[in-house]
Parts: C-alpha cells; sequence; structure tokens
C-alpha cells in the first residue's frame, strides 16, 4: 500500500469520528473483521487487495463502482459503494464510503475503508470487503444525514489517514468525492465553459483514476465531443471547488478525441492515442 496522499489539516476533533459501532457488529459472520482487545487502540494496517493478475490494468468507470455491491468474507452482499474520495492532486482514490445494509450496522451511518482493503474482479462482480479491525471502522463512522459534509471536510480525511496508519503528504492537497466531480463544469483561465465532466475511469489495480473523460458541447446543433485528460491536468478555482483546465476552447477541439465506442473496452485500449497531454499547471 502507498502512502498518504492527503495533507493533514491537524489533529483531527470532529465529532463525526467519536461515534461507535454497535455492539453487536462484532458476532456478525458474514463480514470478517478481526477482534481487538479493550487494551489494545493501536490501529492496524489494512491488508492490501491484489491487483487482478489477469492484465495488470482493471479499467473502470467511477460511475459504476458507485452503487456497486460489497460482499463480506462468507460471499454475501454486505452493503454498496456510496461513495469515493479521489485526491485531485494524484489521483489517488484512497477512500470508498461504504453503506452496509440493515442488519450488519447501523443503517444510519456510513464508513469509510481504503479502497485497496477491498479485492476487485470486474465491473459486474461485486467487491469483496476484506478484514478491517472493530476499532478501525468506528473511527470512521458518519451519520447519513451528514455524510457528505462530513467527507469534504479535511480534518475527516486527515484522521482517515491517521487511523490507517499513512503517512501524511508534504504540501497542500485537496480532496473531493467522486460524486461531486460527475458532472462537474470545467472552466478554462478565462473563466469560459469548457465542458463538464462526463466520468472518471479508475484503474482499480493501482486505486487511481486514470483519466478523467471531458464532455464539449461545441455548439447548440453540433454533437457532443469527449476528451481525456489526467486528472492531475485539472485544477481548482481559489475557492477550492470549481475545476479548470488551462484550454481554450479552439484548442480543445483540435485534441484527441474519446470515443463512445470506448466505454465498453476500456482494458483493450491504447490508451496513448486518446489521453491528451497534461496541461501544464501555471
Amino acid at each position: 500500500m502507498s502512502n498518504a496522499t492527503y495533507a493533514p489539516a491537524g489533529r483531527p476533533s470532529h465529532p463525526i469520528l467519536t461515534v461507535a459501532l454497535a455492539a453487536a457488529i462484532a458476532s456478525l459472520s458474514c463480514v470478517a473483521i478481526a477482534q481487538t482487545t479493550g487494551a489494545d487502540k493501536t490501529p492496524m494496517a489494512v491488508t492490501p487487495a491484489a491487483a487482478p493478475a489477469a492484465s495488470g490494468y482493471s479499467g473502470v468507470r467511477a460511475s459504476k463502482v458507485i452503487g456497486m455491491d460489497v460482499q463480506g468474507a462468507a460471499g454475501k452482499n454486505v452493503g454498496k459503494i456510496k461513495d469515493l474520495i479521489v485526491n485531485l492532486n494524484t489521483g489517488d482514490v484512497r477512500y470508498a464510503v461504504l453503506e452496509f445494509d440493515p442488519g450488519f450496522f447501523k443503517s444510519e451511518k456510513l464508513f469509510a475503508v481504503p479502497l485497496s482493503g477491498m479485492k476487485f474482479v470486474s465491473d459486474d462482480k461485486p467487491l469483496v470487503y476484506k478484514e478491517i479491525t472493530r476499532a478501525q471502522l468506528d473511527k470512521t463512522a458518519v451519520d447519513k444525514a451528514d455524510w457528505q459534509k462530513a467527507v469534504d471536510n479535511s480534518r475527516y480525511v486527515s484522521a482517515l489517514d491517521q487511523n490507517y496508519g499513512y503517512k501524511p503528504p508534504t504540501g497542500e492537497a485537496r480532496s473531493m468525492r467522486a460524486s461531486r466531480l460527475l458532472g462537474k463544469n470545467v472552466d478554462n483561465r478565462a473563466g469560459k465553459g469548457v465542458g463538464e465532466v462526463k466520468d472518471l475511469v479508475l484503474d482499480m489495480g493501482a486505486n487511481k483514476v486514470h483519466y478523467a473523460v471531458l464532455a464539449f458541447d461545441p455548439s447548440l446543433f453540433s454533437r457532443e465531443k469527449m476528451f481525456a485528460f489526467p486528472l492531475t491536468s485539472f485544477t481548482t478555482t481559489r475557492d477550492k471547488d470549481d475545476l479548470m483546465l488551462d484550454v481554450d476552447r479552439n484548442t480543445l477541439q483540435s485534441m484527441k478525441n474519446f470515443d463512445d465506442t470506448h466505454w465498453g473496452r476500456l482494458n483493450d485500449l491504447n490508451r496513448d492515442e486518446f489521453i491528451n497531454r497534461p496541461v501544464p499547471k501555471r
């Protein structure tokens, strides 16, 4: 497992991190959770999930991963992926926000787990939830009523790094929910709209966003075009909410296209033929 990709934001003190799980979850047989003693409060690292051996590259759309079923160790579905936490600076997908089915965990809570703690087979198969300590899950619980606000809080993400034993990186890092990125408008440096994020293509073997697909509408009477860029080509505006791509509309139309037919064969493509080079950040 690689080092953390999120910047520290001070010692975590957000109240959402202190919510305890019900004691009944310790006896669940269909979710493999390592038991910890009361005296042992040292976080245990999650065992990384092995990358699929077939090709070494497993491309899948983020829109498909969100909502994907998750199985426990006994092979039974235990919940779904509610969202993903993406680092815009590096493209790393460190955490998945997991919603357990009623009867497994308290249904009003969501939990953040490392994506590397889940085994990916294919985009039409459930992810497999691997062993994570109960103490670690306990510290990630957030209420469904305000989970989006919680996940957007850098203190929460920093606390996840500490909880799972990741070393914080140096410098600034910006994280965002994948669901916020999907459909998000993108402007160029002049403030002119250049399109919206159609989808993110994840490399599940590396737990990264390999590239983002930008949908561009040249005019009211023209067919939508798509262009692929590494996620690191995009920057956030000063308020750290809007996305910017340093390219004008005319230049964009002359770049390499991402074709609709690519969606159905992401693993078989020569990606150098359609991913445009990163736009320099200034």
